[in-house]
């Protein structure tokens, strides 16, 4: 398989300002809210052939909704300051996945059986973002059921890398990764449920945020639409994707509603912040180029703050994806052979995966392959690495207890190719870990590697965001940020 052609090149320098800076200029009247918004719906509409990563879109509305801003703002009728502590980001374009709904849009979960489904209402966080000001345009590509790293489904088809088409999006936001690293969107909303966030973030070059346990709200997470009911509730976190880390820390006020836990206002002083790295995981190495960033990581915050970077060894992570397994296990996550029966009676699963590969399934391989390969007993090792994750929650909580930062690569290499993703499923550890024991964790880009992107994570205690967010505006300045997939032409 050859790589396709380029995106078209980036145009417009609309799309070269992080929400932040465009918010600023919409209220204060510098730049009209239809001419940002019809910069992104064009942008999207442009890239989507290349990438496929919007499932659905309002483009018309988001005009519309525009168009109404402009003629508020006309009307005088707040101060810029008003506007800015009332909606802070007022007229900013966003993208949401299609996993928390969007009013009217499609809503599947990346089911066959849901492809005709549309949200009914706003899930929280898309709410939040529209009082805040902002404008839904897309919902984008997940994999089936949000449990892949890949973004595939049937309703949808295959999400594509934009750095290299033969290479995996990441997942399960990966539609939101490859929409916002391609300049069709500024800012965006993920879900990460073991990666899920930081995974497509890496691959894709761009800033994703794992918030602390229990601080984002859920709700509106399909088919789990009421967090109670979700049984991996405490699990999965709803977080904030971006391409510039100084949109990080707004986004997080506005999603946690300034839950004053966070400290988001605090100024995180590095002279005074201790500094551990991991370089990778027993039973699965990490690349040299990753293990390389690491070190150039570690070494920065040496030589700027004078600090000692500790190198952190943990035995519990030999157990690896076992543990992810087992706690799904515990929380009552349904058996994959359920979710391909509809949850109703009993599936043929070597029928189905031969269908799956002979493109006759309406569930996608990697689904087909974990309902094979998935662990559902209750043995020894059950309950050995459910005291495993026990115990890594109690190490990280001694550790955490002074303010502090672990750099981790966000995964172990880059993007893989399409199909050779499906038996390294159990790299996904590497990010899974921090949704085990609940703390946050930033994605920071950290290059290319073949041309294709990678990045690694900082993580630290929890309700602690505020730390690991300074860490990425930290690493910004050593790593340089996005990396564009195509070529820039503006004017």
């Amino acid at each position: 398989m050859e790589k396709t052609k380029p995106l078209p090149p980036i145009d417009n320098s609309i799309l070269l300002l992080s929400a932040t800076n465009l918010a600023k200029k919409i209220r204060n009247r510098q730049l009209k809210c239809e001419d940002v918004v019809r910069a992104y719906v064009d942008r999207a509409k442009a890239v989507q052939p290349f990438i496929n990563a919007v499932t659905d879109a309002r483009y018309e509305e988001a005009m519309e909704d525009a168009r109404k801003i402009d003629r508020f703002l006309a009307r005088g009728e707040k101060t810029p300051e008003q506007i800015e502590k009332d909606t802070p980001l007022l007229g900013v374009p966003f993208t949401c996945k299609e996993v928390i709904g969007v009013k009217g849009l499609r809503q599947t979960a990346g089911l066959y059986k849901d492809k005709d489904r549309t949200a009914e209402k706003d899930g929280d966080a898309p709410a939040l973002y529209r009082s805040a000001g902002a404008i839904p345009v897309t919902v984008t590509n997940i994999p089936e059921l949000c449990l892949w790293w890949d973004s595939s489904s049937i309703p949808f088809g295959k999400t594509k890398n934009p750095y290299d088409n033969r290479k995996i999006p990441g997942g399960s936001s990966g539609g939101e990764g490859t929409l916002i690293t391609s300049a069709g969107a500024v800012i965006g909303i993920g879900t990460d449920l073991g990666g899920s966030i930081r995974i497509p973030s890496a691959f894709n070059s761009i800033y994703g945020h794992k918030p602390s346990c229990g601080i984002v709200s859920n709700r509106g997470y399909y088919p789990w639409i009421e967090p109670e009911k979700m049984p991996f509730d405490y699990i999965n976190t709803t977080g904030p994707m971006c391409r510039y880390p100084e949109d990080l820390t707004l986004l997080m006020k506005i999603l946690s509603e300034n839950n004053p836990k966070l400290q988001l206002q605090s100024q995180v002083d590095f002279k005074q912040v201790k500094i551990y790295f991991i370089e990778e995981f027993p039973g699965i190495p990490a690349e040299p180029v990753l293990k390389k960033a690491i070190s150039k990581a570690t070494k920065h915050f040496e030589e700027q703050y004078g600090v000692k970077a500790l190198p952190l060894k943990l035995k519990e992570l030999k157990y690896g994806f076992d543990l992810l397994e087992a706690k799904f296990l515990e929380t009552g996550l349904p058996p994959f052979k359920l979710v391909l029966a509809d949850e109703q009676g009993k599936v043929n699963v070597g029928l189905e995966l031969l269908k799956s590969i002979l493109g006759m399934s309406n569930h996608t391989l990697p689904c087909v392959y974990y309902s094979i390969t998935e662990k559902r007993d209750k043995d020894q090792h059950y309950y050995d690495c459910l005291k495993q994750v026990d115990s890594l929650k109690q190490k990280f909580k001694d550790i955490f207890k002074e303010d502090a930062i672990l750099l981790v690569p966000t995964h172990p290499e880059p993007p893989p190719f399409t199909i050779l993703d499906i038996p390294k499923f159990r790299n996904v550890i590497y990010t899974a870990v921090f949704n085990l024991v609940g703390l946050p964790s930033t994605n920071i880009p950290a290059g290319l590697h073949d041309g294709v992107p990678f990045g690694v994570q900082a993580v630290s205690g929890h309700c602690k965001d505020h730390i690991t967010i300074a860490a990425a505006l930290e690493l910004h300045k050593l790593f340089g940020g996005w990396k564009s997939p195509c070529s820039i032409d503006v004017k």
